[in-house]
């Protein structure tokens, strides 16, 4: 009995590092906000090209449409805050973070680092693949 629960403990603990996802750093949205729009946030100083285009369309897929925050946001119920880094090519670490802005509160983050079996996938699905796996994460519950 001992050997079944250990083995198991270790297969999650092993397709939790090798998913990309940092499962300690995971929020979902719950659902019942039901999210629609999101203004987005992004730093884009050290992502890949095209980060921000890649991130919208994950986003559409979820049929949530999207935008680039203007000014202060005042015109946005939530803001994604997405923080980016890697190559020209694909992300390395990243962190979204959903926030109400009218209260400030945090609704739902994903965190994300590309390592062990995480490399060779997204080298397969590229940054779109990443983008969309951090998405379907946050947004699971949709």
């Amino acid at each position: 009995m001992k050997k079944l629960l250990l083995s198991s403990l270790a297969l999650s603990v092993l397709a939790g590092c090798s998913s990309g996802v940092d499962e300690d750093n995971l929020k979902s949205v719950e659902r019942a906000l039901n999210i629609r729009h999101l203004c987005i946030k992004a730093s884009t100083r050290s992502a890949p090209d095209n980060f921000v285009e890649a991130l919208k369309t994950s986003l559409a897929n979820k049929r949530i449409s999207s935008e680039a925050m203007k000014n202060d946001g005042k015109d946005c119920e939530y803001i994604l805050i997405a923080n980016a880094k890697g190559n020209r090519q694909l992300i390395a670490r990243a962190k979204f973070t959903v926030i109400n802005a009218k209260t400030k509160s945090e609704v739902g983050v994903v965190g994300y680092k590309r390592r062990g079996d995480e490399k060779e996938r997204a080298k397969q699905t590229g940054l779109q693949g990443q983008t969309d796996l951090m998405v379907n994460q946050l947004f699971k519950n949709y």
